[in-house]
């Protein structure tokens, strides 16, 4: 073989480096993409190629020529794929025919089933899932031009046998062994290519990452094998207070777990290591800056080098801290939605108690005045139905003053009052109540003996002094109760000190409370619905003050209240004369409107032994209103509000409109504290509520009815 043999050969060798080269560097990314414009410009590329390798063939002996253009074409379809290698084969092919020639159709022919062999070959590979491996190369080598020796003989021209014959050798020697080596230099082009695919994938995947993790609202850190941290994100930074100076390079433990828990958690981190978890979740306290505790849900992940080695731990945490202290607050609030259901039904059940007691006592005590005609008997019975009548309402106001507290119905009613006189009224009810246990009140207050005005809802202050002494009386018995006062702060603040058995310590904090008392079992010893100091400190807050209690078991307690000082005026001090004057009401005729014949006669009774003796009854607020119209003699109207036909308030209207001048008291069981304003804004004079007091009714008809008074 001469210079002309290897010169050709090499400059096929040469192209087909060429068509290497231009696929690793421009076809490979779009052969990949699948877009079809890079694709058709590579098979452009392709098909010059092959033409250039026609242009260039190498002489294997004098009149024989032969070119690499199989091989370019097998590949083409191994490598790029049907569209470049069709287009590349048509190029080549119209080249072809263009030259011409007795072997043209042999020519087009091989031309054509080479791309369509190396195409078909890469689809039977990927179904197979076989790489193009030195075996898979060579065979395709040697099936492409096998077809390339058996073409010709099925051409009708004469020598194409010998031609073959002349072929044979060189075709199947170096054609397979060429296509093997620009297979591999392709697989190295492409393995080449995919390594550098996947750094760039992983470089864009870690820089994701890596802006993740800055930028998500969870904690991440990553600790070396020492627990040191190097590198955390900006929301670890956030929640901390630390700069990433203060913590890159500082051992975690140190920095942010407690000391209680450090052993725990260096525990953990060991075990970590050791056991190569890869994942780890627990919940832990970690410290912020200034000492603030903060809980973090721990995902943790060992990081290891290409050889297994442990490296570190990556770790991300989400912050529960406001989590925990919602599930927290769920958790005391449904304690206390339990607990606050045990005590209503605790208190449910003393209610009934504090209801039927009495009742039962009424009930049984009426029975025995039936079978009773002693008078002292009698006495004793008559004195049973007041206290267990007194007792029933005490309950009944606990549970409508309560309900108004709850509700916020009830709104302060301030007016200038007689401080003195408020607290001797209170003393002096008091002391005889005491004494039937053997107690003693002593007052120790300065404003018992001055001319005191005090600008407040005088309601509100009574019902507290109430209760705190009923309340004291009834856990004392053969003591002392002292009612004081004392200049506090800027506050006046009363007292009221016992010696009686006390409050244990676990109770204090509680006995405020709705539906709680001291001792709420029920074998407890004391009568009282529970609510009388949930009262006292409601109104001692409306009233702007506050309540406390001081107490020891077994020891006694001070109950103490303020209200501000500046709403106090002392004047100079004076006595009254004590009024014991028997009031007469004669020469009066009087209107009682009331539907129930039980009241009526009660009223009635309380009227005449005023000297009363003409008294009209009206069963309606119809009839009412017609009486006082036809008899302008009635000097005063006792108006029921509920009742039939007309009530008492459209009645107090009626009249008003043609006499507006007669007194009108209005007497109900409507209780509220703004009962009383509503009556006297719809026409009436005046208001007493029922049970009626017969002191305060004969007070309100002395009050607007001219009298006779004896000595």
């Amino acid at each position: 073989m001469d210079y002309p043999f290897f010169s050709g050969l090499i400059q096929n060798v040469a192209l087909l480096l060429v068509f290497s080269f231009l696929y690793a560097t421009k076809w490979i990314d779009s052969t990949h993409s699948k877009k079809l414009l890079p694709n058709v410009f590579a098979g452009i590329i392709v098909g010059g190629i092959g033409v250039l390798l026609m242009f260039t063939p190498w002489t294997y002996q004098p009149g024989h020529y032969f070119d690499l253009r199989t091989i370019l074409l097998a590949i083409a379809g191994l490598y790029l794929g049907a569209v470049p290698t069709i287009i590349a084969i048509l190029i080549i092919a119209a080249y072809r025919l263009y030259l011409g020639g007795d072997y043209v159709i042999a020519g087009v022919g091989l031309i054509i089933i080479s791309g369509l062999l190396g195409i078909g070959w890469k689809y039977f590979q990927q179904r197979l899932g076989v790489k193009n491996s030195i075996v898979s190369l060579y065979l395709l080598g040697v099936i492409v031009h096998v077809c390339m020796l058996i073409l010709p003989i099925f051409i009708p021209i004469e020598g194409a046998l010998a031609l073959v014959e002349f072929m044979a050798l060189p075709i199947l020697i170096i054609y397979p062994v060429i296509t093997v080596l620009l297979g591999l230099l392709m697989n190295r082009q492409l393995k080449v290519w995919r390594n550098r695919k996947e750094k760039d994938w992983l470089y864009e995947s870690e820089q994701r990452f890596t802006k993740m993790m800055l930028d998500i609202n969870m904690v991440f850190i990553n600790l070396d094998i020492d627990s040191k941290i190097i590198f955390c994100n900006d929301y670890l930074l956030s929640i901390t207070g630390y700069t990433e100076e203060e913590l890159i390079g500082k051992n975690t433990v140190d920095i942010f777990v407690p000391e209680d828990e450090k052993e725990t958690t260096e525990k953990g981190l060991k075990e970590l290591f050791e056991n190569n978890r890869s994942l780890h979740h627990f919940e832990s306290k970690i410290l912020t800056k200034d000492n603030k505790e903060l809980y973090i849900s721990w995902y943790n992940s060992v990081i290891t080098d290409d050889y297994g080695k442990i490296k570190g731990i990556a770790s991300l945490g989400e912050n529960i801290t406001e989590k925990k202290a919602t599930l927290n607050n769920l958790k005391e609030a449904k304690e206390k939605a339990e607990e606050s259901n045990r005590l209503k039904s605790v208190f449910l059940q003393n209610i009934s108690h504090e209801i039927r007691t009495p009742i039962n006592a009424i009930m049984g005590t009426i029975d025995l005045l039936k079978e009773s005609s002693e008078k002292e008997v009698r006495e004793k019975y008559y004195e049973v139905l007041r206290l267990s009548g007194t007792r029933l309402l005490s309950t009944i106001n606990d549970l409508i003053d309560i309900s108004q507290v709850e509700t916020r119905q009830i709104k302060v009613n301030k007016s200038n009052f007689n401080l003195s006189e408020i607290i001797a009224n209170h003393l002096n009810v008091a002391t005889p109540i005491a004494g039937k246990k053997n107690n003693k009140i002593v007052c120790t207050s300065k404003y018992l003996h001055t001319n005191t005005m005090l600008y407040t809802d005088k309601n509100m202050l009574t019902s507290i002094f109430i209760n705190l002494l009923s309340n004291a009386n009834k856990f004392t018995a053969d003591g002392i109760i002292e009612f004081g006062s004392l200049d506090e702060h800027g506050n006046i603040v009363f007292y009221v000190k016992d010696n009686g058995i006390g409050i244990p310590e676990n109770r204090i904090g509680v006995i405020f409370d709705r539906f709680v008392q001291a001792d709420s079992s029920l074998s407890r010893p004391h009568e009282g619905s529970g609510l009388g100091l949930s009262i006292a400190k409601a109104y001692a807050e409306m009233l702007g003050g506050n309540i406390w209690v001081e107490s020891e078991e077994d020891k006694g307690s001070t109950f103490y209240f303020s209200i501000p000082k500046d709403e106090v005026t002392t004047t100079t001090t004076h006595t009254n004369k004590e009024n014991n004057e028997i009031t007469q009401l004669p020469n009066h005729k009087i209107l009682i409107a009331e539907d129930d014949k039980l009241n009526y006669l009660i009223l009635k009774k309380i009227v005449e032994n005023m000297g009363v003796t003409n008294i009209l009854h009206a069963e309606n607020g119809l009839e009412a209103v017609e009486m006082v119209k036809k008899d302008t003699e009635i000097s005063l109207v006792l108006m029921d509000i509920k009742m039939p036909k007309m009530s008492g308030e459209e009645a107090i209207q009626k009249i008003r409109i043609f006499n507006p001048t007669i007194p009108i008291i209005a007497q109900t069981a409507f209780a509220m504290p703004n009962d009383r304003d509503k009556f006297i804004e719809i026409g009436s004079n005046d208001y007493i509520p029922k049970p009626i007091d017969k002191n305060e009714l004969k007070r309100l008809l002395k009050k607007y009815l001219p009298a006779h008074s004896t000595i």
